[in-house]
């Protein structure tokens, strides 16, 4: 796993090194949550996109470093002639005036192939046509660590899970009554099941043949096309969903998508969602992927309250406009929202928005 971030100069904090402790006494069936939080232009989403430039796509990161005048390079430590330097030390990014180091444990050098992906908070799903049992590639890697999809790239993911619904039938027209799940009836079955625990209602997803074949959501007691989803369901669809489906697709049928190893940042996925939700999105992830490591930059207390094993970073910004990376925290289960907004934001309740003090 990866263990710190260090800076020699990332503007505005100058030198700093963030920590990124193991999680003691983690449940075995929970990832590992490393959590950045702090107000606007403490650099939370910018250490995201440091992050899925070693893991490699540097596009995020070139978009926050503008003006530059020198091109990112990344370096395997295999590559620099750093002399007496440990070997736990495994990249340098540079640009010019700007460079980054990452850490990462020994026992875990091939960090950087392990599967990764990278989501925001967006609503981008949409109806697209798909077809019966259609062949999903092994996705690209570098569209995996692209934050921002397009409406375009809905397709894959609408065939991916139409796949799993179709293959889960066929399996079990076969299958003998009180059998075990087949591969597709167990990732579709948590999908489905993880969907209706955040929401409150009953979700799975529908597949039709007639005209066409098309895919919808039967959810609560009505039968919708994804355009007619809320924004915040077809956000947590575009990435929760996505990252379970193209888990699978990268994974080519070798191994269990939910018992892999793998790296998420996650970029304010709480937009678009009522707090009731925003509470329950953090958890249900991390059982979904308990193997992974999880990178979570966000302003909202529901969601940091609802971490009960990982790490809270605290960015800060002073007075002169310095950035302060704060000692981590461990996050606990007896915190509540309304301490996370006064221990770890730094807000009186008083002074908090009406949203976080409902």
């Amino acid at each position: 796993m990866l263990r710190a971030i260090k800076s020699d100069c990332f503007p505005p904090f100058g030198k700093f090194q963030l920590t990124l402790p193991p999680v003691e006494n983690r449940p075995d069936h929970l990832a590992e949550v490393q959590l950045f939080t702090g107000v606007n232009g403490t650099g939370k989403t910018r250490l995201l996109s440091v992050l899925a430039a070693m893991l490699g796509n540097n596009e995020p990161l070139l978009k926050r470093v503008k003006g530059l005048d020198a091109p990112i390079c990344i370096h395997p430590y295999s590559m620099l002639p750093i002399p007496n330097r440990a070997p736990a030390w495994d990249f340098l990014i540079q640009a010019q005036g700007v460079s980054w180091h990452g850490v990462i444990e020994p026992s875990i050098l091939k960090w950087t192939q392990l599967p990764a992906f990278a989501y925001s908070g967006t609503a981008y799903l949409t109806d697209l046509p798909i077809t019966a049992m259609a062949d999903v590639p092994k996705p690209d890697r570098k569209q995996c660590l692209s934050f921002v999809r397009p409406e375009g790239w809905s397709q894959p993911l609408l065939q991916a899970i139409t796949n799993l619904k179709l293959q889960s039938a066929m399996d079990a027209m076969g299958d003998p009554p009180g059998g075990a799940l087949t591969r597709s009836a167990r990732i579709i079955g948590a999908i489905e099941t993880t969907l209706s625990e955040i929401t409150g209602f009953n979700f799975r997803f529908q597949v039709t043949s007639y005209p066409n074949v098309s895919i919808g959501v039967f959810w609560g007691d009505r039968t919708l096309p994804f355009n007619l989803l809320p924004d915040g369901l077809r956000s947590i669809i575009g990435w929760l969903v996505h990252a379970v489906v193209m888990m699978d697709a990268w994974l080519q049928g070798k191994s269990d998508p939910l018992a892999t190893a793998a790296v998420f940042l996650l970029d304010e996925i709480e937009n678009h969602l009522h707090p009731a939700w925003q509470g329950k999105i953090l958890p249900a992830f991390q059982r979904l992927f308990p193997q992974s490591q999880i990178f979570i930059a966000t302003h909202s207390p529901f969601l940091i309250a609802s971490l009960h094993h990982g790490w809270i970073h605290p960015l800060t910004m002073e007075s002169d406009g310095r950035i302060t990376v704060r000692e981590p925290r461990a996050a606990r289960a007896g915190d509540s929202y309304i301490s996370v907004t006064e221990d770890i934001m730094g807000v009186k309740a008083q002074d908090a928005p009406v949203s976080t003090r409902l």
